[in-house]
């Protein structure tokens, strides 16, 4: 027996070999589905009997049931209706004899609805009992229980309710006792039938539960069969899937290995030939894609950050590219203080948790064109590219952005439902072009992480003191120009203005920062650290309010009355969406005329978002302020947005003006500026003549009005004052 299911096995094995594995695969999938749907439909007629046996019980039994157990309650309601009213009786005026006591009229008449109430409900309900199919035992109880229900109402019940409609207190009690006599007959018929259909309803059930039991049975021993069937079919399927893919396995393994040489035979048409075939022409490639294939390997596999190589890879070409663009960069090597511990005393796999963690946070510090890679260990390095030009900024901005990743460090990990507090030590260092190597830029980061840990850790240090001393200058800068306002140390100077027919037009208002120990510190010192810090908005409102309160002291003197004043706004300043009211709010406190004050704009600042500087710039200029752009010609663009701009005036560069006398190409380009204002109606200025030679080439070339040292330096109030006055005189 068992070679003749050996042969049948083979036999069907080399069958299912000349059909593709999609064939195969639907056939079992068809036989499984009529497997399934024979047994489906088993159940579903063992389950429709099953169905029916208890629909049995319900409809045929259950419902009588329900019946003789609602009249049984109805009619012993009845009986303890009229036992309450009788309980709620009072004595007649005739004094306190029991022939005397009456009952509560309200509650008698309302019994006595109850009982008749209950006695029609029972009628209906013996109707259609009576209705339904009864058994022979059945019948004959029912008989009897008519017989016997009909006595109790008849002599019983209605009389009594008649006697407590009457108020005749005696005769509704001795009937109240016969009402109980005739329901103690009555009772045990009643009972005897709700217990016949009972049995009944019980027989029905358990008929139902022994079609189920078959119904189980059969299915169970069909489902043990088609198991056997389909069983031995996947079987026979997988093999002749599995069989050849051993093979291909093995010549996978041997291309793993590198033998690229190994012969592949293949036989047949189906699938697995088809991907053998591919795995053929594949090969042939391998050993050229080999290279590349190894070089995926750039990614630590626990963070899922950079490696070491990856990392090289992407420094040398932020090095390559700060050469080009002239940006400084930053590599900021971090160390997690106090990490073996966390390993010693949690388990490493507590330890990797916290790394995973710091990784994702560091990763949310910087920008998507920043790298966040791991070294090994618990050291991370965050290389930061296109800083800034200027060094000192660019170790500020590495510094804000250091600060950042070790605050989210020291924050609170939830590892495994516990919180663990880490904290990093970090060490700076900045880089541009190629005056030092990767390995020197890793090198001063770690020493300078070092510098950090000693230092006392959770802290970081800049590999160059230098660099050290000037952000620790620049802060102690911003924290003094916090106060430079509230102690009046910033002040205004004013450099002339000077028109070569009518003299003294006003000047330009520049702002200086008269320190109490470093002395006059010069804008360029402290006007980025005002931009970056947020503080430009209250200096330069300030600056506003002081040069208009300035123009309405001049409106009290016909010797000043005149003059105009020209105020720089930043660029954060103009951008500031109530700019227009603030501007409009200091005219109207200090009551001066808009038509002294004249705000001067960068190109820089008027090409962003045109559309909003144009809108500011139509409002302000319907208040009746004008507007000079300042340093023209150094912009790229905004000679085609310039016919555009409700600007009243162009002032031309220093850069522009320094060389005139003896460069051709500068001299150029400010007659080509003056010009084109000319030809715009625009007025034009040049700021930064110091000598009589430029004055002179600017006149030859149409500008009329100028400034710069050759009439006067920044200065204060009172002297510009005199110098004005002596202009003017002259």
């Amino acid at each position: 027996m068992f070679k003749l299911l050996t042969k049948f096995h083979s036999r069907v094995t080399r069958l299912l070999l000349h059909f593709n594995i999609g064939v195969r695969l639907l056939a079992l999938i068809g036989l499984a589905a009529s497997v399934a749907v024979a047994l489906a439909s088993v159940g579903i007629f063992g389950l429709a009997a099953s169905k029916e046996s208890l629909r049995s019980v319900y409809e045929d039994r259950m419902a009588p049931v329900q019946q003789l157990s609602e009249i049984a309650k109805l009619m012993l309601s009845n009986r303890l209706l009229l036992q309450a009213a009788l309980s709620e009786v009072g004595f007649g005026e005739g004094g306190a004899r029991p022939a005397e006591l009456v009952m509560n009229g309200p509650l008698a008449l309302q019994t006595a609805d109850a009982i008749e109430k209950n006695i029609a409900t029972i009628g209906g309900l013996w109707r259609i009992y009576r209705s339904s199919a009864l058994a022979p035992a059945e019948r004959r109880l029912a008989d009897r229980f008519a017989l016997s229900r009909g006595v109790f109402v008849s002599q019983a019940l209605q009389p009594a309710v008649a006697a407590l409609r009457a108020g005749n207190y005696a005769e509704a009690k001795a009937l109240a006792t016969r009402a109980r006599t005739l329901y103690e007959k009555a009772a045990p018929d009643l009972q005897a039938l709700n217990q016949l259909q009972f049995d009944a309803a019980h027989q029905a059930y358990s008929d139902g539960v022994r079609r189920y039991e078959n119904t189980y049975a059969i299915a169970l021993g069909a489902l043990s069969a088609a198991i056997l069937v389909m069983s031995w079919l996947g079987l026979v399927l997988t093999m002749s899937i599995v069989k050849p893919l051993k093979l291909a396995i093995a010549i996978f393994k041997k291309i793993a290995n590198g033998q690229y040489d190994t012969t592949i035979a293949i036989e047949g048409r189906d699938e697995i030939s088809k991907v053998m075939l591919a795995v053929r022409e594949m090969q042939a490639r391998l050993g050229e894609d080999e290279v590349a294939i190894h070089q995926l390997a750039f990614y630590d596999p626990l963070t899922k950050l950079p490696n070491r190589r990856l990392l090289r890879d992407r420094l040398q070409r932020a090095l390559s590219l700060s050469t080009r663009n002239h940006m400084f960069g930053a590599v900021l090597m971090i160390d997690l203080d106090n990490f073996k511990s966390i390993n010693d005393t949690r388990g490493h796999h507590v330890g990797d948790l916290l790394l995973a963690e710091v990784a994702l946070r560091i990763q949310a510090c910087v920008r998507q064109s920043d790298t966040v890679a791991r070294l090994g260990g618990d050291e991370f390095i965050v290389m930061l590219v296109d800083l800034s030009p200027d060094e000192v900024v660019a170790a500020l901005l590495a510094e804000e952005i250091g600060e950042k990743i070790l605050a989210v460090i020291a924050q609170p990990f939830m590892l495994e439902n516990k919180r663990h507090h880490s904290s990093g030590s970090m060490g700076l260092c900045l880089f541009m072009g190629q005056n030092a190597s990767i390995d020197d830029l890793l090198k001063r980061a770690d020493i300078s992480m070092y510098q950090a840990k000693n230092s006392g850790r959770n802290a970081f240090r800049f590999y160059d003191p230098h660099i050290q001393a000037s952000l620790e200058t620049r802060i102690a800068l911003e924290s003094e120009l916090r106060n430079a306002m509230a102690g009046k140390q910033l002040k205004l100077y004013y450099q002339i203005q000077i028109d070569k027919l009518a003299g003294a037009l006003g000047a330009e208002v520049l702002l200086r920062w008269e320190h109490p120990v470093q002395g006059m510190v010069l804008p360029d010192q402290f006007i980025p650290i005002a931009e970056e810090s947020g503080l430009i908005l209250a200096i330069g409102e300030w600056v506003l309010r002081s040069a208009c309160e300035q123009l309405r002291s001049w409106a009290g003197n016909p010797a000043t009355e005149k003059f105009l004043l020209s105020v720089n706004v930043s660029a954060s300043q103009f951008r500031q969406a109530d700019f227009v009211a603030v501007v409009s709010r200091i005219l109207s406190q200090t009551g001066v005329n808009p038509a002294r004050l004249k705000l001067e704009l960068t190109e820089s600042m008027v090409l962003h978002n045109v559309v909003d500087t144009i809108d500011k710039m139509k409002a302000l200029n319907r208040l009746g302020i004008s507007f000079s752009m300042d340093d023209f010609g150094t912009g790229n663009s905004s000679l085609s947005q310039l016919t555009n701009l409700p600007i009243q005036q162009l002032k031309i560069d220093r850069s522009f003006v320094r060389n005139i006398p003896d460069n051709h190409s500068d001299a150029v380009i400010v007659q080509t500026i003056i010009g084109m204002a000319c030809n715009l109606g625009l007025a034009v200025i040049a700021e930064g003549v110091e000598t009589e030679q430029q004055r002179d080439c600017l006149e030859r070339f149409g500008c009329p009005t100028y400034q710069g040292y050759l009439y006067g330096k920044p200065m204060p109030l009172h002297e510009f004052e005199i110098l004005a006055t002596q202009l003017i005189a002259v």
